[in-house]
């Protein structure tokens, strides 16, 4: 359940947005810069949102986390011998 207030983040560009309305089928984004505001549907929000959850310092909201270590494979096999 979204509430008034909560940051949410786009899965799709991860800028972090602060629940400013919630009408009756639609709500309303707000940047946490404060530059844009989105209008979308209750619906989208399971589709293309998820709840942020660690508030600890919202300055870097909306900037890329650092990169993950990648995964080496578990299993290589060569077949050039």
């Amino acid at each position: 359940m979204t509430r008034k207030g909560d940051k949410i983040k786009s899965i799709l560009t991860e800028k972090v947005y602060e629940v400013k309305a919630i009408k009756d089928w639609g709500v309303v984004l707000e940047s946490v810069d404060g530059l844009s505001q989105v209008y979308t549907e209750r619906g989208n929000l399971k589709l293309f949102y998820e709840k942020v959850e660690n508030e600890e310092n919202p300055k870097n909201f909306g900037l890329s986390p650092e990169p993950k270590p990648m995964r080496s494979p578990a299993y290589v096999r060569l077949d050039f011998l």
